[in-house]
């Protein structure tokens, strides 16, 4: 078996069926993936299946199955794909993709049963634009890529304290003004003086939502509040807390700003109304992220309108403010009939139930399984494991593997799946998303999709040595000699390079 994820249960054979002058059969139910197999067969092999009744090839429907599940069955003479969905058959087909073999002139599938489904509902993949700023055509290829991974959601992180990446049409100086920067910080602390600009319209937007829904992948916008807000306060420096200065620019360095949108001003919640208006007139997803994480609360202390607002609704603190600012937004996209993720900063006791937790923060896992083993539904991202912008000395592809989302948790329903983000402080062009990327997200595919039980890191390497021609064909600039577990003295080492050299790491490639 070469396929990642490794799936539920195979039963190998000896036979082939070549592929020549192949018919080839499909319920309209699986009509869109039936046509993306269709192409990509002629573009890996040149055959041009041919329709017919009883063909060799056969996509049928079978409603005993899951949502996303598929069973494979390739004898000596035809391939059968049965699924219940399209999502179903998608996941067969990629990996119809990696079965795919040529020799002697003859590209042929192996004679194979499989039976197959995943083990959480979300696998996701976050890509951080706007740090740095990507455009359509690199999402689109990510989308591929991911898509190709069994991946079924992409969490766009579309603003941030360095940059505002989504056209506003009732709010223009968004992009004006806080989709640019005047520069970026280098290591030694000073500004490159290189501005930094970009943003996506509402049709690329749509374009890359169509693009993933084929791909059964489903975009999750981010926008980050209170915090992480430098951009819009930027464009409309009315939303800063009273008494705070108001001279105010996009960010060009990294960490975290105090300055955040005022909880206490009714202009900060009637404005982010309307742009969450024009986020749902664009992306049709369930989910709708707030982040809600590093909102520091100086200035509301010192702010006579938040003040007056933890009085006015009975309030705590300020962590308790955050919890209500969160909670309006939260009913406000219900009403849509949307659901609100956000970051664990954000978890309090005064926090909405239906609102769902992303885990990332180092420290916070306690509180984070208490959460889970109680009501709350939890996406997990651990920080320690999963953020894929770190070295691979700090988190090699070994630990990323045998990463365990459900350790501790008793209530495993409640925990949705994994998501691995790419932030992209120190990622700025397509060679290094790739170098940061992959192969780990191949490890993270494996924790999202294969059950536990069947996962073993010694065989997840043999069948990498199958993904990386794959990889080399479409074109990804994956990290070489990073399956074996490096000793923990050089891992110091190269940590420590890396926090002085970012691209340490990728230079030595």
């Amino acid at each position: 078996m070469k396929v990642i994820p490794l799936p539920l249960y195979y039963e190998e054979k000896e036979g082939q069926l070549i592929l020549t002058d192949t018919t080839f059969h499909f319920s309209e139910e699986l009509a869109e993936s039936a046509a993306f197999f269709q192409q990509f067969i002629l573009m890996k092999t040149g055959i041009n299946l041919r329709s017919e009744k009883y063909a060799q090839i056969n996509f049928v429907l079978d409603f005993n199955l899951g949502e996303e599940e598929y069973q494979l069955d390739i004898s000596e003479h035809s391939l059968m794909l049965a699924a219940r969905t399209d999502s179903g058959a998608y996941y067969g087909i990629q990996t119809l993709i990696q079965l795919l073999e040529y020799k002697d002139g003859k590209y042929y599938y192996p004679e194979i049963y499989i039976e197959d489904r995943p083990k959480f509902a979300y696998r996701g993949f976050m890509f951080d634009i706007a740090r740095h700023f990507f455009g359509k055509g690199e999402i689109m290829r990510l989308i591929d890529l991911i898509s190709f991974h069994k991946f079924n959601y992409l969490h766009l992180h579309l603003t941030d304290d360095q940059g505002w990446r989504l056209e506003s049409e009732k709010y223009p100086r968004l992009q004006e003004i806080s989709s640019r920067r005047r520069g970026t910080i280098l290591k030694d602390g000073t500004i490159d003086g290189i501005a930094h600009y970009g943003y996506l319209k509402k049709q690329e937007l749509k374009e890359i939502v169509e693009y993933a829904r084929l791909r059964h992948l489903e975009v999750i916008p981010e926008i980050d509040m209170p915090g992480h807000m430098t951009s819009l306060l930027a464009a409309y420096p009315e939303l800063l807390c009273s008494g705070v200065n108001d001279n105010i620019e996009v960010r060009s360095a990294w960490g975290i700003s105090k300055d955040i949108l005022c909880a206490g001003n009714e202009l900060t919640y009637k404005i982010l109304e309307d742009l969450l208006l024009e986020v749902m007139e664009v992306f049709p997803s369930r989910y709708i992220h707030l982040g809600g994480d590093e909102a520091p609360k100086d200035n509301w202390r010192n702010c006579s309108l938040c003040q007056e607002k933890i009085k006015k609704e009975n309030l705590e603190n300020e962590e308790a403010l955050q919890a209500y600012f969160f909670n309006h937004f939260q009913n406000f996209l219900s009403k849509y009939g949307r659901v609100a993720i956000g970051w664990n900063d954000g978890l309090h006791p005064d926090l909405n139930e239906s609102v769902i937790i992303q885990h990332w923060k180092p420290g916070t896992r306690k509180k984070t399984v208490k959460a889970a083993n109680s009501s709350r539904k939890v996406i997990m991202s651990d920080f320690l494991y999963l953020y894929l912008d770190y070295p691979y000395a700090m988190t090699p592809l070994a630990k990323t593997y045998n990463y365990n989302p459900l350790k501790g948790i008793e209530k495993e329903e409640n925990i949705l799946g994994i998501e691995a983000p790419l932030w992209t402080e120190w990622v700025a062009n397509r060679a290094k998303i790739d170098f940061q990327i992959f192969p780990r997200i191949a490890a993270v595919a494996e924790v999202a999709w294969t059950a536990p039980e069947l996962k073993d890191y010694d065989s997840f390497r043999k069948r990498l040595n199958y993904l990386y021609p794959i990889y080399q064909k479409m074109g990804v600039n994956f990290a070489r000699n990073k399956e074996i577990k490096p000793g923990f003295l050089k891992r110091i080492i190269n940590t420590r390079s890396w926090w002085k050299n970012e691209d340490s790491e990728f230079l030595k490639e």
